[in-house]
């Protein structure tokens, strides 16, 4: 099954008035609550979203909770990378 880089942006609270940096299991907490409006934009090499499907949104959403993903945070904003599988294990045979 092929892996996909995606890099997603989100803000945490509200856009004038969000916090500069939190604890780890405040990060944490907060992606586990993650809502689809909280992501700005979702990019992989080839595509880009602000509007992000709701398939792809459980699919974050999946990788958040099984810990799959890197983060970085800064000026309420809080990036994250991870690789999602695309495709079926059927289409590799």
């Amino acid at each position: 099954m092929k892996k996909l880089l995606f890099r997603i942006e989100a803000i945490i609270g509200d856009r004038h008035d969000s916090p500069d940096s939190l604890h780890e299991d405040e990060i944490n907490q907060w992606l586990l609550n993650l809502q689809k409006q909280d992501i700005l934009k979702v990019e992989t090499e080839t595509e880009y979203w602000e509007d992000v499907p709701m398939e792809l949104f459980e699919l974050i959403k999946s990788n958040i909770k099984d810990g799959n993903f890197e983060h970085t945070m800064a000026k309420g904003h809080l990036w994250l990378k991870m690789e999602i599988p695309i495709g079926t294990e059927s289409e590799e045979k």
